[in-house]
């Protein structure tokens, strides 16, 4: 059986871009190895590690019409990589310390139903922060935060310069940072929330 190379990574993310499975698989087959290993370096266990491997080929094929073969496919995967690996720690920190508040507080008796409301109230707090935020600015920071596009994806994504993408992240987040500061809460602790 052929092994695709280095060289042959530009023509098979081209393929892959025209919707061929042959090349997504070839593609999976190279940099699976990779990106687990990179996984289980950020501490991840072989399970979680497995799970970001689907997940980050999975954003590959959802999103390969917008694929650039002339940029590093491998730099392209190592940053979805780490931005999932991000956002499930968030998630996880987040969890983690709502559940140790909730223990230590007696008055309170843990459940489902309780931490549904939880979320759901977060994710209402952030969506209110958002929607005040001029319809292009909203629209980056969903694709940044939400859905882990990096400014190079949103740019072409939105057909925008990456410079505008960059210019109206910086916007957002500066707006968002100094309504969040008036409530004494920090922009990093605002994202865990998205």
């Amino acid at each position: 059986m052929y092994k695709a190379t280095d060289q042959d990574i530009p023509k098979l993310v081209k393929m892959l871009k025209g919707g061929d499975e042959a090349a997504y698989m070839e593609l999976f087959e190279l940099f699976t190895p990779k990106i687990y290993r990179s996984s289980r370096k950020m501490n991840l266990g072989h399970e979680d590690a497995e799970e970001i491997v689907q997940e980050v080929f999975l954003k590959v094929w959802h999103y390969r019409k917008e694929l650039n073969e002339a940029l590093s496919f491998n730099a392209y995967l190592l940053t979805i990589m780490r931005s999932l690996i991000f956002k499930k720690s968030r998630r996880l920190a987040l969890e983690i310390a709502f559940r140790k508040y909730r223990i230590k507080d007696s008055s309170f008796v843990y459940s489902p139903t309780e931490d549904d409301i939880f979320r759901k109230e977060l994710a209402d707090f952030s969506e209110t922060l958002i929607a005040k935020l001029p319809k292009g600015q909203q629209e980056v920071i969903h694709l940044k935060y939400m859905d882990n596009l990096t400014a190079d994806e949103i740019a072409a994504k939105l057909h925008l310069s990456k410079r505008t993408v960059e210019n109206q992240l910086y916007k957002a987040t500066k707006r968002l940072s100094d309504h969040l500061s008036a409530r004494h809460i920090r922009f990093s602790d605002f994202l865990q929330r998205l």
